[in-house]
């Protein structure tokens, strides 16, 4: 426009109460109009318009490219090994030692049931036991007496018979000059007197002879009172001993009844559950309608946990015993512990269409990990990369094989932010036919050009994204 035209567009003021031609309005506003549109209607004629796609993260657990969904299967922690604890017998619980979260060692006494009325019985027998012990002692006593008084019966008897075989030497040797004075005396060589002599030596051989045999025989009779006397003494030692060993026994049988009142942990573990208190009555088998207490304490052996998940029954052909696998607890979503495929269950859930899988953790946080909690168990193929079940290993991004681009500088792609394209370094991994993995240079989520980038040009290009 002229200066010329401009100038007659000036209102000039001084012409009060002349009227603005309405040409004049419509120019004012064309111009305006053709001011605010000019740099839209200029970018419109330079925008291109592009087809995009997002960069997509896939779990670097060896799966393809191609996308197949890798396992997964939600359950609950549980232990492989676990035991609820209770009485053999019906009593009262009289000592519990141990509360929730205890950890015990293999053997502790984790309650005690009220062994009052036993140990009473046991003090009771061991008093007996005492006593037959005094008795024995007694009676041994008497029988080392009787034993002796045998000895001092035996010892006599011995001089007695050499006394007697000395006599009847004796008696031998007068009978034999009694006969020679006999046969003298009737040639009348000796004298009648000397036989008679001889005669009276051998009647006296002959009663020290009758007198200690008559001893002999009352030396016999108390060697036999002795020996009688001794072998009662034996044999009431004997029996004291047997009724002493009885007394014994029983102690010996009371005591290990009185251990089964001990309720000793089975392996180390912890205590999760404490289901009875002291005073209450408990027994093996909870009664229904009584108040009796079927269990005291559960403990589970801590280094026994495992994630139990459900996995469905098309799918069970990709599990097998001593798979790696990547466990998350629910209650710690922002960490993954190493796993490994313990068992399969050898049953399945009708009603679900799936089967058990036992998992075990080969490292995990021992004060955060609690049974029943809730865990997502990832199964890994053999290929999946080392590391890859603690999170070491990162996850894939990958954009489709259309949108990576190359020049001099190296690989390329176009991020699109509020239609703005810019041109963005990457580096490549692998790649297949459809996608090509990103290693660098890209988050997942951004958008990338894949159709019309071929016409883009600089470092930045508006674009308008086809529907």
């Amino acid at each position: 426009m002229s200066p010329s035209g401009l100038e007659a567009l000036r209102i000039n003021r001084s012409q009060r109460g002349r009227r603005v031609s309405p040409w004049v309005w419509v120019v004012l506003i064309g111009f305006f109009a053709l001011a605010f549109l000019s740099p839209r209607l200029m970018r419109g004629l330079q925008e291109t318009h592009v087809s995009i796609a997002p960069a997509v993260r896939v779990a670097a657990s060896g799966e393809s490219l191609e996308g197949s969904p890798e396992l997964t299967a939600a359950g609950y922690v549980v232990a492989d090994r676990q035991s609820v604890l209770s009485a053999k017998f019906t009593g009262r619980l009289g000592k519990l030692n141990v509360a929730e979260a205890d950890f015990v060692r293999q053997g502790d006494v984790v309650a005690e049931m009220d062994h009052a009325e036993l140990d009473a019985l046991i003090a009771q027998t061991q008093a007996e036991v005492a006593e037959a012990v005094a008795e024995v002692q007694r009676l041994a006593r008497l029988a080392d007496q009787a034993e002796a008084e045998l000895a001092a019966a035996e010892s006599p008897l011995e001089t007695l018979a050499a006394e007697n075989k000395q006599y009847e030497i004796l008696l031998a040797d007068a009978k034999r000059r009694l006969e020679r004075d006999e046969k003298l005396a009737a040639s009348r060589a000796v004298g009648t007197s000397e036989v008679e002599d001889r005669r009276t030596e051998v009647l006296g051989m002959e009663a020290k002879i009758t007198w200690t045999q008559q001893r002999q025989r009352e030396a016999q009779r108390k060697i036999a009172v002795a020996e009688t006397q001794a072998a009662a003494a034996r044999a009431a030692v004997t029996s004291a001993e047997a009724r002493q060993q009885t007394a014994a026994a029983r102690v010996k049988v009371l005591e290990s009844q009185r251990d089964e009142y001990f309720i000793h942990s089975p392996f180390d573990g912890m205590v999760t559950e404490k289901a009875a208190e002291v005073g209450e009555i408990v027994a093996p088998i909870s009664i229904g309608g009584s108040m009796a207490r079927g269990s005291i304490v559960t403990i589970a052996d801590w280094a026994s946990l495992q994630a139990e998940v459900d996995v469905a029954e098309a799918h069970l052909s990709r599990v097998k015993p001593g798979q790696r696998a990547a466990i998350t607890v629910d209650a710690i979503p922002d960490k993954v512990f190493p796993g490994k495929v313990r068992r399969i269950l050898p049953r399945a859930d009708r009603s679900k269409a799936t089967v058990k899988v036992r998992v075990d953790f080969l490292s995990r946080d021992e004060q955060a990990v609690l049974p029943d909690m809730g865990v997502r168990v990832r199964f890994l193929p053999d290929d999946a990369p080392p590391g890859i079940e603690t999170g070491a290993v990162a996850d894939k991004i990958v954009v489709p094989r259309g949108a990576v681009l190359s020049s001099a500088a190296g690989a390329f792609v176009w991020v699109v932010r509020d239609d703005v394209a810019q041109k963005t370094s990457v580096e490549v991994g692998a790649a297949n036919d459809q996608r090509i993995e990103i290693t660098r240079g890209l988050q997942a989520g951004e958008q990338v050009v894949v159709r019309g980038a071929e016409e883009l040009r600089g470092e930045t290009a508006a674009v308008r994204v086809a529907e």
